[in-house]
């Protein structure tokens, strides 16, 4: 539906709770919703009719597309578009040719069969629409714990906010407290650097298959891996450096 339909559908509405010109179907709906309670059924109101003046109008415009159009396929087996249903103008039917194979299309199908297959192929596109919602959302509800540690993040994020800001802030609150808990401290230090450096390195290897896949350079990848090498190296010189300092004590 285009924008200037929707304006045209909010006018109607408008003026039939303004008026008080409520239709009869839509306002039972909104008031057995509202339990009784006029301002809440008249908020209710709203989402009936517009539901309905939309339906209402599509129903009119399949109507009059049947007027001028009809409804053909290819069913030529070899063809890439084979039984896909196309709603054509009349005077194009076995002129208009089929994009998959281009031979002309001249197989006309039954209304009832092409609504169905029509209603069906809707019906399907809004479960594949659902179904990418709810991954997408569950994606978002991932715990970031567990979304940084299998680096379902993006490898520059990880890097920046969780190994470099992160890091920093954790090292600093870790020394401070070294004097109250001693070097049991440490560990806590050692396994945020483990699940920092874990969620770059499985980052880094997402980030190197996309590129090889798209014919592309992979150089942040192999730079981010070199940096969880060092990143070892130098965590655990220190952590001997604080050892020895210790044994001093």
């Amino acid at each position: 539906m285009s924008e200037n339909f929707d304006k045209k559908i909010a006018s109607i509405v408008r003026k039939e709770l303004k008026n008080e010109n409520f239709d009869d179907d839509s306002w039972l709906k909104a008031f057995k919703k509202a339990e009784g309670d006029e301002q809440k059924a008249k908020v209710y109101y709203i989402d009936f009719r517009t539901s309905d003046l939309k339906k209402q109008a599509e129903k009119e415009k399949k109507a009059e597309d049947l007027k001028t159009n009809t409804h053909v396929q290819c069913g030529r087996s070899f063809c890439v578009n084979r039984y896909q249903i196309l709603s054509i103008p009349k005077k194009s039917f076995s002129i208009q040719l089929c994009e998959g194979c281009g031979n002309k299309l001249d197989q006309k199908i039954d209304e009832k069969s092409a609504l169905k297959e029509l209603e069906q192929k809707k019906f399907q596109t809004s479960e594949n629409k659902n179904i990418k919602s709810k991954q997408q959302s569950d994606r978002v509800q991932q715990k970031i714990v567990e979304k940084i540690w299998w680096g379902n993040e993006t490898m520059s994020s990880i890097f920046w906010i969780y190994c470099i800001l992160g890091g920093l802030i954790v090292g600093f609150i870790s020394g401070a407290l070294t004097a109250y808990f001693g070097s049991l401290i440490l560990i806590v230090l050692g396994i945020y650097i483990v699940w920092a450096n874990t969620g770059l390195w499985r980052s880094s290897e997402k980030f190197k298959k996309l590129k090889i896949k798209n014919n592309q350079a992979y150089g942040w990848a192999t730079a981010a891996k070199v940096y969880v090498v060092i990143s070892y190296i130098v965590s655990i010189s220190q952590l001997g450096n604080f050892l020895r300092e210790i044994d001093k004590l």
